[in-house]
């Protein structure tokens, strides 16, 4: 036996599970995520922007999370319906003007906010919204998608089972002892 088919048995073996130990299949719950494309050409671009921010923040979740480009494939359907800016009550410092610095005066910090509508089964439009309140600029509108993500996480988690049994597939519950 040459000393490469050798190298090569020794690997593929090393790599192998353990006799009666094989690796559930990883069952992921697979989330389409859009925004209409309706309104004006400034706030569609927006809402798409936001759609890019949550798909990225949603990517990062792949051990119960798998991003599809179909909406007849998903379990769970993520719609991006508005972007808002608020002026808080009380704001710590203020925002330089949007343009070139010395452009115009400063003007009071806003916060944003980003709503999404979940779908799943035959439930429809159960809202998601920023629970941080990040200031208004493209950080802070990624950081809202990476909030809201991490909510739709925690929900996907706490739902898994009953998004999985709806798929078809088979719910992987905790041995009982």
């Amino acid at each position: 036996m040459s000393s490469a088919a050798f190298l090569g048995a020794f690997f593929l073996l090393s790599f192998q599970a353990p006799a009666g130990q094989a690796a559930p299949p990883a069952q992921l719950v697979r989330v389409f995520i859009y925004t209409d494309d309706v309104g004006d050409a400034a706030e569609l671009a927006a809402r798409r922007d936001s759609v890019k921010d949550l798909r990225d923040a949603l990517a990062d979740k792949k051990k119960t999370v798998a991003i599809v480009s179909e909406k007849e494939r998903a379990d769970v359907v993520v719609e991006v319906a508005d972007r808002a800016v608020t002026i808080p009550k009380v704001a710590f410092g203020v925002a330089p003007a949007a343009g070139p610095p010395g452009a115009g005066p400063a003007r009071p910090a806003r916060a944003v906010h980003l709503r999404v509508k979940v779908t799943y089964g035959e439930k429809n439009g159960l809202p998601f919204t920023n629970k941080n309140a990040p200031i208004e600029s493209s950080g802070g509108w990624k950081s809202a998608a990476d909030d809201i993500a991490k909510q739709l996480d925690k929900w996907i988690a706490a739902h898994r089972e009953e998004l999985l049994a709806r798929k078809g597939g088979l719910a992987i519950s905790a041995p009982v002892h």
